[in-house]
């Protein structure tokens, strides 16, 4: 992938987004993509791709939720792209796959700082991850992904990829950048090493 093949911004608090606002995100016109509107002060989610190397099939967007299905234009392989509840959809895909988002979940006690029920939900991600088969890439940057009140961290957002598509592009990393106004950073996935 090169830098600017997708993104993925959730926690957004935008109940509209328009095209302008996408462009002005993504940087050129060579773009396509989908929201969810923010409910409240909370919420809202868009993805955008780039229309020359992701071909959408079709797409379900609800709130807290965007579906895209469609092929990956580079190297011969075709790919889908999904968001969340993965294991209510999987069976809908074939091919290889990405999830990225904030899952609310955290691995193991590692991934959390100051916060109660330490590893609340921690079995059901780690068997949500066994069965749909996925992988949790290297996470470089920074240890925690949300930052709350009273000094609490988590690493609640992350990118999962299929299993296959792992052992095909074994160096893909997940990079944490630095946040603004969200408790969440955001995350750039990476084909290649940094250096």
């Amino acid at each position: 992938m090169t830098s600017n093949e997708l993104q993925i911004l959730h926690e957004t608090k935008l109940e509209n987004v328009s095209g302008d606002l996408a462009r002005s995100i993504w940087g050129d016109d060579n773009f396509n993509f989908q929201f969810t509107a923010a409910v409240g002060r909370s919420g809202g989610l868009i993805t955008i791709w780039d229309k020359s190397s992701f071909l959408m099939k079709k797409y379900y967007c609800s709130n807290r939720l965007i579906v895209v299905e469609g092929n990956w234009c580079f190297e011969g392989w075709e790919g889908v792209l999904i968001n969340e509840k993965i294991l209510e959809i999987k069976e809908w895909f074939t091919n290889f796959w990405i999830v990225g988002g904030d899952f609310n979940a955290i691995r193991n006690k590692s991934e959390r700082s100051n916060c109660v029920g330490l590893l609340r939900g921690s079995k059901d991600f780690l068997s949500f991850m066994e069965k749909c088969k996925l992988v949790d890439l290297p996470f470089l940057g920074r240890k925690f992904t949300w930052y709350g009140p009273e000094n609490k961290k988590s690493r609640l957002d992350r990118f999962l990829v299929d299993e296959v598509w792992y052992e095909q592009f074994e160096n893909i990393q997940q990079l944490g950048l630095n946040r603004s106004v969200s408790g969440h950073c955001p995350i750039l996935l990476l084909h290649g090493y940094m250096d």
